[in-house]
């Protein structure tokens, strides 16, 4: 293939939000590169800046903002182009558009060379094949030991307080024969640890015809059906069509000495067969990452999360007899639109009862385009922090409780990275963890736990 490569065809990228933006990035990239650019690493160099951009929080949004005068000034003294894509809510386009000179969705990736063309000149469409999907480009991983695999994209859930399904659309399964063969390729060439993404990883497969999920009876709320529900699936014929727990079974079954992590996880679609293969396959990590959002049903009719909280106990309680060593961490919200003081305290009760290893709590704010930013946002900042605060405390105890337990037991880890004489990684089951000594990145260690503390464990090599 002829290179188009030239001093001036450089690019530069700024990567917000969430691993599958991550993850489209690195196809954005490896696109760009076919093109003939170079990646720089000095903004100022690039003739293309590009922005993988999230809308789940405005605090990206604000962040694109505050840097739109430096790329107008480029523009301006060198013919710097700006291009993005991404997760962008239909009520940020129009002032995205005065500041990107291109826009499409990540999923209209093929499209790009096109749109390049009048900016760039040469025939960039005869260097890229047609793609049928985004997916199909061959990403430039980040890591020459750790990748990111997406499996579908897009959410047919529609929280009340969640942009996904707005900006990338109802779900699609990517093919299970492709995603097989990326992961092959990536065990073959000494990749130590692959996650799996998407918006809901339990529900993969389920668009394809003759997939259904096995789940137990169970109520569901929903809120304001006639504003918000959930997506019919729509079925779609396929050569192999598997459900997650299958998928994860034929990537156990790849040789090679490797991790599987999957990233995230949907209560509603958490079936007893995908946990007995998380429990009973030595390449799935026992790493449940379960996000609950609020204790109280209420909150989570609001949220338009579907389940009860008391199909989220079952399943928790199914995780933990057959994983008894999971390392189990949620997603929390605290002051959504609503909230009494009853409701948090469902949720405080929540969080000592279930005793997480972590959680990841957010304070409540709207975004414009989702249904929640129409609800007043009724509960004060301060109050809101007064409840962060408050299940900060319950989790830093459990947490230290569960690292404590650790001390003197084996486990094998992963070395993600070397700073300052500190060999830094996490266990198994997804537990940080570090020790002194030299240079181990990309390998795994054994090593026995020596000290502990709410965040991370401290160990010793074997």
């Amino acid at each position: 293939m002829t290179s188009l490569t030239t001093p001036e065809k450089k690019y530069f990228l700024h990567v917000y939000g969430c691993q599958m933006n991550v993850s489209d990035a690195e196809r954005l990239g490896a696109l760009l590169e076919r093109l003939g650019f170079t990646k720089t690493e000095v903004e100022q160099d690039a003739s293309l800046i590009g922005v993988v951009a999230c809308s789940v929080r405005q605090a990206p949004i604000d962040r694109i903002y505050g840097q739109a005068n430096k790329w107008e000034a480029l523009k301006r003294d060198r013919g710097t182009l700006t291009l993005l894509s991404g997760c962008v809510l239909d009520h940020d386009k129009p002032n995205m558009g005065k500041i990107f000179d291109l826009m499409f969705p990540i999923k209209e990736l093929g499209r790009l060379p096109g749109l390049l063309e009048e900016h760039f000149g040469n025939d960039l469409t005869a260097n890229v094949p047609s793609l049928e999907e985004y997916f199909d480009v061959t990403p430039n991983y980040d890591s020459s030991f750790r990748a990111y695999v997406p499996i579908s994209s897009g959410c047919n859930k529609f929280c009340t307080y969640c942009a996904v399904p707005y900006t990338r659309g109802g779900e699609i399964s990517r093919a299970p024969e492709k995603i097989l063969a990326e992961i092959r390729h990536l065990a073959e060439h000494g990749y130590k640890e692959i996650t799996l993404l998407g918006q809901n990883v339990n529900s993969y497969g389920l668009d394809f015809e003759g997939v259904a999920l096995n789940l137990p009876k169970r109520k569901v709320l929903k809120y304001k059906p006639n504003i918000v529900g959930e997506l019919e699936v729509q079925k779609r014929p396929t050569d192999h069509p598997m459900g997650f727990a299958q998928l994860l079974r034929e990537i156990d079954a790849i040789p090679d000495d490797f991790w599987i992590r999957f990233v995230s996880s949907h209560p509603y679609d958490m079936s007893d067969e995908l946990i007995e293969s998380v429990a009973t396959h030595d390449k799935l990590t026992h790493y449940i990452h379960l996000p609950v959002q609020s204790g109280s049903n209420e909150t989570l009719k609001r949220m338009n999360r579907l389940y009860t909280i008391e199909h989220y106990r079952d399943r928790l309680a199914a995780v933990r007899a057959a994983i008894p060593d999971a390392y189990m961490t949620t997603d929390i919200i605290v002051g959504f639109p609503g909230e009494t003081e009853a409701d948090f305290n469902a949720t405080r009760q929540l969080m000592e009862d279930m005793e997480y290893d972590m959680a990841y709590i957010a304070q409540y704010s709207p975004r414009q385009g989702t249904v929640s930013a129409r609800m007043r946002d009724d509960v004060p900042t301060e109050e809101k922090e007064r409840r962060d605060k408050e299940l900060n405390r319950i989790l830093a105890s459990t947490a230290l409780k569960h690292n404590k337990a650790l001390i003197d037991t084996a486990d094998r880890m992963l070395v993600e990275e070397y700073r300052k004489g500190v060999n830094i990684g996490r266990l198994k089951n997804g537990r940080k963890s570090h020790f002194r000594g030299g240079d181990r990145t990309g390998q795994f260690t054994d090593v026995r736990v020596i000290d502990a503390t709410p965040w991370h464990v401290v160990v010793e090599p074997l």
